[in-house]
């Protein structure tokens, strides 16, 4: 999970996201705003360790919010690409 977090950061980056991401987004939360709230939500939600995600479901084809505990990775413990 830090190896992916570590690539993410961007100096310049933060912000709303663009293009095709914002599309999708919208068309599963209504607004950004929304993801946005979901994710801080459920974040502070966890006890102790761990991580909140936004992630893609292949299967259905929508993005989705979760948690894992401690340090367990997104997509081997549910199937979710994590975004």
């Amino acid at each position: 999970n830090h190896s992916l977090f570590w690539e993410v950061l961007c100096p310049t980056g933060g912000g709303e996201p663009k293009g095709d991401l914002m599309d999708i987004i919208r068309r599963d939360f209504g607004l950004f705003e929304n993801m946005k709230n979901e994710l801080i939500n459920r974040s502070v939600a966890i006890q102790g360790s761990g991580w909140g995600w936004l992630g893609y479901n292949p299967a259905t084809g929508r993005l989705r919010i979760n948690t894992t505990a401690n340090q367990d990775p997104l997509e081997p413990t549910t199937g979710l690409i994590p975004l």
